[in-house]
């Protein structure tokens, strides 16, 4: 795995940004609508980057918080020249790490395995409202019990 650093993404990163996403998850939707969307994330959240040494942007995600000690994680895209090199792996890690005691979910569209390796688990089927993406948590069993017991935030 090549070491990045982790820092807060700049304003002027987003269009870069908003192009791989938008090239994972077009659904439908131009360019323009896609980051339209998208803006009402930066609203409520933090996207957050890894960085070469070079200063090249390999990843990104979007920290989401909905509650006191649940976070979202969001948006989450690798370079294409970076896939397969650990980066998605590090970013994750280190995401999870700034909030050791948070609750964190996520909505899959990958299937279960790669989040499985951090510890999310998928909320049982009733919990499940969208076919695009499977509902996945990282939580100690009470904090699970706890989401399952508050409204679960719409997909992000």
């Amino acid at each position: 795995m090549i070491q990045m650093m982790l820092r807060e993404a700049w304003p002027e990163e987003r269009p870069l940004l908003y192009e791989w996403g938008h090239r994972e998850w077009p659904k439908n939707r131009t360019l323009a609508q896609y980051i339209e969307d998208n803006q009402k994330e930066e609203a409520y959240g933090t996207r957050f980057v890894l960085v070469a040494d070079d200063g090249e942007v390999a990843a990104s995600l979007m920290l989401l918080k909905h509650r006191p000690h649940l976070y979202g994680l969001g948006s989450i895209v690798v370079a294409p020249a970076a896939r397969g090199r650990g980066v998605g792996t590090q970013l994750l890690t280190e995401c999870l790490q700034m909030h050791k005691e948070a609750a964190f979910m996520l909505y899959s569209e990958i299937g279960t395995p790669y989040y499985e390796r951090f510890g999310f688990t998928a909320l049982p089927d009733e919990y499940q409202r969208y076919p695009q993406g499977i509902c996945m948590v990282k939580a100690h069993l009470q904090q699970r019990e706890q989401i399952m017991q508050e409204p679960i935030p719409d997909y992000f």
